[in-house]
């Protein structure tokens, strides 16, 4: 598989999971914002992702929502009161650029792509609801600039097609997301197997973008080898918003972050041998031939003489069959492992 580097940072098998903050309809104002940001960098977030998009542009005025977490409502009338302004964008976009932290949007109509230019931002995601979106894949791909693609409500045979129009644009800075586009997402419907399908499919570094609650299914999902975990990110202080139902607190995401770093040290290289710790336990920890009683010198070896018990500083117990009817060479004594220098 090859990585993709985003912002300075390789994504792919062998590399940490990046993590994604996605900070879209969670906040209203600058101050709401920057609360989002400084604790996405107190928690060691790798990115920060909000949403280009207009009311005009992402939906026609008749289209309902009818989710858990809307209810049935007007996608207009929603996505009207969440607009973010382009003063605004540009706004989060240069704090957290001053900050340090790596932040990108996603647009919801080939229009958005202009603002996007201007923000200069490092990484392009490409929303589930556009995967199909080919004219869109083409513009973005030309622009050169490594792109995140959602695959919620996508066939197998529908992703193909959407990275074919990505990879043919000459553009192979590309990361697939396994998604599920319900709010919240049942864990039944996860199919976190989809993972590995889309890795051995595409050989391309594939993640998760998360809507179940809760952070569990996230960390099954890294466990798995997703390369990179996309989740919602909320701040009680905030406005309220749908989102906030799939969204990770930041006590939750450090809680997933931390766990994560924990299994990636556990994983290890993948080759069956001792360890440091455990050659330190050989000899205590194992077992191996050990004289029962006292042996005098001369005396043939029987079976009533010998176990097998720890430690295991004597002949291993593979031996066990082939020294019986041998004679000791010296005395030895009662619980003294047996050495092939004591038996001739």
């Amino acid at each position: 598989m090859k990585h993709v580097e985003l912002d300075g940072k390789l994504v792919g098998n062998g590399k940490p999971c990046y993590f994604i903050a996605e900070i879209g309809s969670l906040f209203r104002n600058f101050e709401e914002a920057k609360r989002l940001i400084d604790s996405a960098i107190d928690i060691e977030i790798d990115a920060i992702k909000f949403q280009t998009f207009e009311a005009n542009t992402i939906t026609t005025k008749n289209n309902l929502f009818n989710m858990e977490n809307t209810g049935k409502t007007s996608q207009y009338d929603l996505f009207k009161n969440c607009e973010i302004s382009k003063e605004l964008q540009m706004e989060v976009v240069n704090y957290a650029n001053n900050k340090g932290i790596t932040v990108f949007s996603a647009p919801s109509h080939i229009k958005d792509l202009d603002i996007m230019k201007k923000m200069n931002i490092p990484i392009y995601k490409i929303g589930s609801d556009l995967a199909c979106h080919i004219p869109l894949l083409e513009e973005v791909g030309n622009i050169g600039k490594p792109i995140i693609l959602s695959t919620g409500m996508c066939t197998l045979e529908e992703i193909r097609t959407s990275v074919e129009t990505i990879l043919s644009t000459g553009n192979e800075q590309l990361i697939i997301l396994h998604c599920v586009s319900d709010y919240p997402n049942k864990p039944e419907e996860t199919n976190l197997n989809a993972i590995l399908t889309l890795k051995k499919e595409f050989d391309l570094p594939v993640g998760f973008s998360d809507h179940n609650i809760g952070w569990s299914i996230s960390f099954g999902a890294v466990s798995m080898g997703a390369n990179l975990i996309e989740r919602h990110f909320r701040d009680p202080n905030n406005t309220t918003a749908p989102d906030d139902i799939v969204a990770l607190d930041k006590e939750q995401f450090s809680s997933l972050i931390r766990s994560t770093r924990l299994i990636e040290k556990a994983k290890g290289n993948g080759v069956k041998n001792p360890t440091l710790s455990e050659k330190n336990n050989l000899t205590t920890n194992r077992v191996s031939i050990i004289a029962m009683t006292e042996i005098k010198t001369g005396q043939t070896i029987t079976e009533e003489l010998i176990d097998i018990r720890r430690p295991g500083t004597g002949i291993q117990p593979i031996h066990f069959d082939s020294i019986i009817g041998k004679k000791a060479k010296v005395d030895i004594p009662k619980e003294k492992p047996l050495t092939f220098d004591m038996i001739e």
